[in-house]
């Protein structure tokens, strides 16, 4: 059996010693650094102090020998006074596996146990190289960080001066136990000013940074422009526009005028076709006239109260035509019956249209 196993084992078969004091009880280091704990006694008499590191024992120490056993990741230092037994336990190079729980008892007394937080540090990088930017324009750099933990604090500055916070965007993301963020600065060229981006933790002595250079140009003047050419173009786009204008508008009145025209000429070869119809009408013999007349005095014949009409020659349409007798008793005041006046009997000539 080894000296490490030996003391471990007597360890619980000791006296009790007076209670321990553990400190600090709450650590927190950066990734590759060592983490340091004190545990210590009021009174003598003790003979072994073990440490462990989540719940696995790391180390032993004897009041009289010191720590035993040999471990590359541990180690103690005595810091005794008088009145008061004090060792440190030193963990060397913590990596995120150590972080948990650090423990420390004294004899068969209960256990006293510590947290230990381990922060990590990632990269840090504005991306691209030195920029280059005209006098007035717009300048966006971005800031990329990984494999922080925790999540990094992220600022920007401007020749070494820190810029308001309100400036710039953060973004982050967790990847795995690990954070990266990305970060938007927008600034305004105006002269040659170096640019950081800066992450920070805790743990970390001073922020990781990275710097780029922007370099402000000139803005060139534009020469003025010839305003004779100018004014020429336009003065020729006007013209033509108003030529077009006065052209359209006299075809318009000739379209118009032509169609007034072209509306009375119909009026009147309507006309003259209606004359021509009826013409034609007449030579053909549409329109007769009625020679079924008297010319001489036709004689009257009374012969009972009856008067009688004779005289009428014949005609192309009756071999003998003779009107009716007519009562002219019924024409006492108005002596004419169908045109004719039988108060002299006047001659009337009518047309019959067939």
């Amino acid at each position: 059996m080894d000296t490490f196993t030996l003391a471990a084992v007597l360890l619980f078969f000791t006296v009790g010693a007076s209670a321990q004091v553990l400190e600090p009880l709450n650590e927190t280091v950066l990734q590759n650094t060592d983490a340091r704990f004190n545990c210590s006694v009021k009174t003598p008499g003790w003979t072994a102090m073990s440490w462990t590191v989540n719940g696995r024992l790391a180390l032993i120490i004897s009041e009289l020998t010191g720590p035993l056993g040999t471990n590359a990741s541990y180690s103690a230092t005595n810091y005794s006074t008088v009145g008061e037994y004090k060792w440190e336990f030193v963990m060397k190079a913590v990596t995120a596996a150590s972080a948990g729980s650090v423990g420390c008892q004294v004899q068969n007394n209960l256990l006293v146990s510590a947290t230990l937080n381990v922060q990590q540090n990632g990269t840090v990088a504005i991306t691209g190289s030195n920029r280059t930017a005209t006098e007035g324009d717009q300048v966006t750099f971005l800031c990329i960080t990984r494999s922080w933990l925790p999540e990094p604090q992220i600022s920007w500055a401007v020749n070494g001066t820190k810029v308001d916070n309100g400036l710039y965007t953060v973004i982050s993301e967790a990847n795995g136990t690990l954070m990266n963020s990305n970060s938007n600065f927008t600034i305004t060229a105006k002269a040659n000013v170096s640019v950081d981006c800066l992450a920070s933790i805790s743990t970390l002595p001073s922020p990781a940074i990275s710097t780029v250079f922007l370099t402000v140009q000139k803005a060139v003047p534009r020469p003025a422009r010839d305003q004779t050419v100018l004014i020429a173009i336009t003065v020729a786009f006007s013209l033509a526009a108003l030529l077009a204008l006065l052209i359209i508008l006299i075809v318009f009145c000739c379209k118009r005028r032509r169609k007034k025209r072209t509306r009375y000429q119909d009026e009147v070869r309507a006309r003259s076709l209606s004359h021509r119809q009826q013409a034609t009408y007449a030579r053909r013999g549409r329109v007769r006239e009625n020679f079924g007349y008297i010319e001489d005095t036709p004689s009257v014949d009374n012969r009972d109260g009856v008067y009688t009409i004779s005289g009428f020659r014949q005609d192309n349409y009756n071999n003998n035509m003779q009107l009716p007798e007519v009562n002219l008793s019924r024409y006492a005041d108005d002596r004419s019956y169908d045109g004719y006046s039988f108060d002299g009997l006047q001659k009337h000539r009518h047309l019959t249209i067939v």
